[in-house]
């Protein structure tokens, strides 16, 4: 069979052409991709979807006559594509890629700021691999099921119970995910709560403000020396990999990436299990690859407890899979029950 026979379609949605040559030269470079069709605005992209049903689509957020967000509810409508969002690192742009996220886009790649050969070289790689995740997916979308906790699973813990501590880890698909679970946890719930979601500077601190808004715990970025505190969820920020000391507060650094990565979920996992031991429940979500697995590990090492989403939610079932393939999870878990499994853990 020939490669326009077996390989698969995507279209570039961008207002400039010089993005668009950029975008369409990294794609059909590649061997899996047989065709790269371009549209230079909403209503033009709306159109050749029709004419060339494309795969997947790579989707400018800021364009004339119909912008990114509006695009993407409209591409919605006709047919469930992947859609992979191209933002810029202005602070404009994380709020506005995160809605897309939260409406359903697959995930978003950061624009170059100039076109060096790294930065080109940056772009391929993170390009190529969303694409082929997005294809892998095959435009999953999971039907929402509200999250249900039973009243009577939260009581009072027995007196002298420590707090327990919490970590989530999510990648591709995350912050969809993480609003299924962080706005159902309750105001008062006895645990200290850490979560790591893969994405750039400037990007996280606006989800934190985001998920804090529509959540009964606080939520906000970590900075470093912040205290783990009843009741609230610290977010790992874009570029740093977060740890825990045995003081209890947060450690933020900027050494090399891990699994590619910054922050990367395993450390943070890690730190968090070598002090809290039994007393730490670890929660795999969504997402490409293996971050959490080697964390993992270590809380299963300490008696801690671990619960992986199941396959049927995942956007992208990667990180949740590692886990169960290397048989640390102890839970495998719907998305729309791990609040309730959570709170479970953190009452029993």
């Amino acid at each position: 069979m020939t490669r326009e026979e077996t390989g698969f379609k995507v279209l570039v949605v961008d207002d400039s052409a010089f993005m668009r040559k950029v975008i369409s030269d990294v794609l059909i470079n590649h061997p899996q991709i047989s065709a790269v069709e371009t549209a230079y605005n909403g209503q033009s992209a709306l159109k050749k979807i029709r004419e060339f049903d494309p795969d997947v689509i790579t989707l400018d957020i800021e364009m004339p006559v119909m912008n990114g967000i509006e695009t993407l509810q409209e591409i919605k409508k006709i047919k469930n594509i992947p859609v992979i969002m191209c933002s810029s690192l202005t602070k404009s742009g994380a709020e506005i890629t995160i809605k897309a996220l939260e409406l359903g886009a697959f995930d978003f790649i950061e624009k170059p700021e100039s076109v060096s050969g790294d930065k080109i070289k940056n772009l391929e790689k993170d390009l190529v691999s969303k694409v082929l995740a997005a294809i892998s997916s095959k435009g999953l979308s999971v039907k929402r099921i509200e999250p249900q906790i039973k009243s009577n699973l939260i009581n009072l813990r027995p007196a002298g119970k420590k707090d327990k501590v919490l970590v989530i880890a999510s990648s591709t698909g995350g912050p969809q995910a993480l609003k299924e679970v962080v706005p159902y946890l309750p105001e008062d719930i006895p645990a200290k709560i850490l979560i790591i979601q893969h994405m750039p500077e400037k990007f996280t601190e606006m989800f934190a403000q985001r998920l804090d808004k529509m959540s009964k715990i606080t939520v906000k970025e970590a900075k470093a020396g912040d205290t783990l505190t009843r009741g609230q969820a610290l977010l790992a920020p874009g570029n740093y990999h977060m740890t825990v000391t045995e003081k209890g507060t947060i450690a933020l650094n900027q050494e090399p990436t891990v699994l590619g990565v910054r922050p990367c979920a395993d450390l943070t996992i890690a730190s968090a299990a070598q002090i809290y031991q039994k007393d730490i429940i670890c929660v795999i979500l969504t997402g490409m690859g293996h971050d959490g697995t080697m964390g993992a590990s270590v809380v299963k090492k300490y008696g801690g407890y671990c619960i992986a989403e199941h396959e049927s939610t995942c956007i992208v079932y990667g990180m949740p899979k590692s886990v169960v393939l290397a048989g640390l999870s102890d839970e495998v878990v719907p998305l729309h029950k791990i609040a309730e499994s959570i709170v479970k853990m953190v009452y029993s």
